[in-house]
C-alpha cells in the first residue's frame, strides 16, 4: 500500500480538494470504466459522502475530514500494462486490470511544525503518513498577491516557513527508512482557488496564456519555478539543498491547478454545476482534466513505490 499525504494551510481548501479528487474518481469510474476503476472502503465512503453531496448540490463543504487519525483508502485500477505506459487498451476482458491501494491522509503544516518541535507517540497510521513518498502541498492561489505587506502576503510567507519545516521533517522520516528505495520524495504541488489568483500576479509570474489545463509540461514547470522563487523561496531553498545533499532523493515537482466556477444565487455565492447526462445527477464545474491526469499520475507512481507499511 502506498501512502499519499496532503499538506495545506488552514483555509487553503483541503476539504474541497479531496472532495474533488473523489468526485473525479466517481466520474472516471462511470464514464471510462474500460480505462479506470476504483473502490473505496466503507470508512472512506462515510467520510466523503457528505462532502461529495455538498459539492454536487453547489455548496462549499461545511465539515472537516478526520483524515489525520483516519486516513482514507482507495483502490485504483488501470488497464494491465498502462501503468508503465505500454500501450492503451480500449476493450478489456474482465480482470485485465492492475490495481494499487493508496492511503490518503492530510495534516496542516502548522500541526506538522508543532510535531517537529515536540516528542510525540505516533500510531501506525500516523507513522505511515509521515513516511509518505507522495506529498501534495496545497498553495492557496487567492493569497498570491504582489504587495510585500498586508495580511495575504504575511500569510503566504508564514505558510512558506511552515511548509519548508514540514518537508524537512518528512525528509527525516524518509531518510530513516530501512529500504533505500523508500528514501525518495515526490511532490505534486496543487494551486487551489486558482480562479481567485489576481491577474497582476499571473502576469508577474509570467503565466502562459489560457487556462492551465491547456499548458504544456514545460510551461507548467516554468510557472511553478517562478511561483516557488517568488512566494515560497524557503521551500525552494529546501528543495535545492536536498538535491545536493543526497540524504533523500527529491524528484522534480509537478504542478496542478484547481478551481471552481461560482455564481450568485439569491444573494449567496454558490458553486456552478454541470448536469451528468445521461446517468443523471450533478457535479461542480471544476477542471476535471487536471484531476484525471493527477489520478493517473498518482496511480502510476504508487504502482512502483515500495509498500508504506513496511520499514
Amino acid at each position: 500500500m502506498s501512502s499519499l499525504l496532503v499538506l495545506g494551510d488552514r483555509g487553503s481548501g483541503q476539504t474541497t480538494f479531496v472532495g474533488l479528487l473523489y468526485t473525479a474518481q466517481v466520474r472516471l469510474g462511470s464514464e471510462e470504466s474500460d480505462q479506470f476503476r476504483f473502490h473505496a472502503d466503507r470508512e472512506t465512503i462515510r467520510q466523503l459522502e457528505a462532502i461529495y453531496g455538498e459539492l454536487g448540490a453547489g455548496r462549499f463543504p461545511y465539515r472537516d475530514l478526520d483524515w489525520e487519525d483516519r486516513p482514507m483508502s482507495f483502490v485504483l485500477g488501470f488497464p494491465r500494462g498502462t501503468l508503465f505506459g505500454r500501450g492503451r487498451a480500449t476493450t478489456l476482458p474482465t480482470g485485465a486490470f492492475d490495481s494499487v491501494r493508496v492511503e490518503v491522509g492530510g495534516i496542516s503544516v502548522d500541526d506538522l511544525a508543532e510535531l517537529r518541535e515536540h516528542d510525540a507517540v505516533l500510531g501506525d497510521p500516523a507513522r505511515r503518513l509521515l513516511r509518505s513518498q507522495m506529498i501534495l502541498p496545497l498553495v492557496d492561489g487567492s493569497q498570491l498577491v504582489r504587495s510585500p505587506s498586508g495580511t495575504a502576503a504575511d500569510r503566504i510567507a508564514k505558510y512558506d516557513r511552515a511548509l519548508a519545516a514540514a518537508l524537512d521533517l518528512l525528509g527525516k522520516f524518509l531518510a530513516a527508512h530501512r529500504q533505500r528505495r523508500a528514501r525518495s520524495m515526490h511532490l505534486f504541488f496543487v494551486v487551489t482557488k486558482f480562479d481567485l489568483c489576481p491577474p497582476e500576479t499571473l502576469a508577474w509570474l509570467d503565466a502562459p496564456a489560457g487556462a492551465p489545463w491547456g499548458w504544456s509540461s514545460d510551461e507548467r514547470a516554468h510557472f511553478g519555478a517562478r511561483l516557488l522563487h517568488t512566494y515560497l523561496f524557503r521551500t525552494e531553498l529546501w528543495l535545492e539543498a536536498n538535491r545536493r545533499k543526497g540524504r533523500i532523493t527529491v524528484a522534480e515537482p509537478e504542478w496542478f491547478f484547481s478551481s471552481l466556477r461560482t455564481e450568485e444565487s439569491r444573494g449567496e455565492l454558490r458553486i456552478a454545476r454541470r448536469s451528468l447526462v445521461p446517468r443523471g445527477g450533478w457535479e461542480p464545474e471544476y477542471p476535471f482534466d487536471e484531476y484525471r491526469t493527477m489520478v493517473h499520475r498518482l496511480g502510476a507512481l504508487a504502482h512502483r513505490l515500495p509498500d508504506a507499511s513496511e520499514g
